[in-house]
């Protein structure tokens, strides 16, 4: 009973996780319109936080990122997360990614189009089983790979809006797609011709807010 109590709580972090980013991002926004020196101040503050559902990281993920080079250029941080009955066990994974927005397509005032991104992402899952070093039990060179750590790259297109930018001093919402696969799936798709398409790539939705 105090195992199955401990998993439902595991569960509830990731909501709390991203309430309690929305909610600082939000008064993070106010204070930088706030402050006098909010040049030097706002420069800290992540560009954007965002909420994914599946998408390679975990059944929901948090993140939170900066961009770069006119927002042309992402760098994002993710908590994942993917409950137990998944799996065998609760899964807890971090994951650092890269992505360029290729083309942008502003189609009305309110709205923008990005329907080419590219990226690439490296991805560590915790626990005892998902090692990234070869246990002691295992002959050298048995496992080329790592179930705890693994890199993979995806294609996805964005669209952002101006909700809640009238409500709140974030600048905007934005709704994105992306669907990606992992090398280690790559390798064995070209080592075995057989596996399904299907079986080696993963779909992704999320939204963002950005300031």
């Amino acid at each position: 009973m105090a195992i199955l109590k401990l998993r439902h709580m595991s569960f509830k972090i990731l909501p709390i996780i991203v309430f309690t980013m929305f909610l600082a991002m939000h008064s993070g926004f106010a204070q930088e319109k706030k402050s006098i020196d909010s040049t030097r101040y706002g420069k800290f503050l992540p560009d954007y936080v965002k909420l994914q559902y599946a998408g390679g990281i975990g059944f929901m993920s948090a993140g939170l990122g900066y961009t770069f080079v006119d927002h042309r250029i992402d760098v994002s941080f993710f908590y994942g997360y993917v409950p137990e009955w998944f799996t065998v066990d609760d899964l807890h994974s971090v994951s650092l990614q890269f992505t360029a927005k290729l083309i942008r397509i502003k189609t009305k005032k309110n709205i923008e189009i990005l329907p080419l991104n590219i990226g690439w992402y490296l991805h560590h899952t915790f626990g005892n089983e998902f090692w990234v070093k070869l246990p002691d039990n295992y002959p050298k060179d048995y496992y080329w790979w790592s179930p705890g750590r693994n890199a993979g790259v995806f294609l996805g297109g964005e669209i952002k809006t101006k909700i809640l930018a009238n409500k709140t001093p974030a600048s905007g919402l934005a709704f994105y797609t992306r669907i990606g696969t992992r090398g280690l799936y790559l390798a064995s798709k070209f080592g075995n011709s057989s596996i399904p398409v299907k079986d080696i790539v993963e779909l992704g939705f999320g939204i963002a807010l950005y300031r």
